[in-house]
């Protein structure tokens, strides 16, 4: 289950038990609803699956999942693997954002400069809708594959 507060528009969930949609249905937030009515399912969401071209579902936050940030899904969005574990991305001649999995606390996020070395630890990412946040922080494009 991921609260309504930790979701924005546009963040990739999954559907955990059958609901308004299917379980296992992976979808794009479309609406995010935090109001006392639906306080003891920590809210509700529009949720509008990506295999499709449907209209959004109501979905109480109960019934939705994180999907768990993968190697194959950094690699499906054209991240490239530098090492066993660690996988970045180029943003700009001089910059790179970098993933690396393996941390006791999760998958940790950098920003590192090409040419000092400089980096900056910018969060702890371990679902996609997490990167996404972190992506559109920085101002880059945060349309995900799954």
């Amino acid at each position: 289950m991921i609260k309504a507060e930790d979701l924005r528009i546009g963040d990739l969930v999954i559907v955990n038990e059958n609901c308004s949609l299917e379980q296992g249905t992976i979808g794009k937030v479309s609406e995010v609803r935090s109001t006392p009515l639906y306080k003891e399912n920590e809210g509700s969401i529009g949720l509008k699956p990506i295999s499709n071209d449907r209209w959004p579902y109501g979905v109480l936050c109960r019934n939705i999942d994180p999907i768990p940030l993968t190697p194959e899904i950094l690699k499906k969005n054209g991240w490239r693997k530098r090492t066993e574990g660690w996988y970045f991305m180029m943003i700009s001649k001089y910059m790179y954002l970098s993933v690396e999995f393996g941390y006791d606390n999760g998958i940790r996020v950098f920003l590192k400069r090409t040419t000092d070395g400089l980096y900056a630890k910018l969060n702890v990412a371990n679902n996609v809708h997490e990167l996404q946040h972190i992506l559109w922080a920085l101002g880059l494009d945060a349309e995900l594959k799954v």
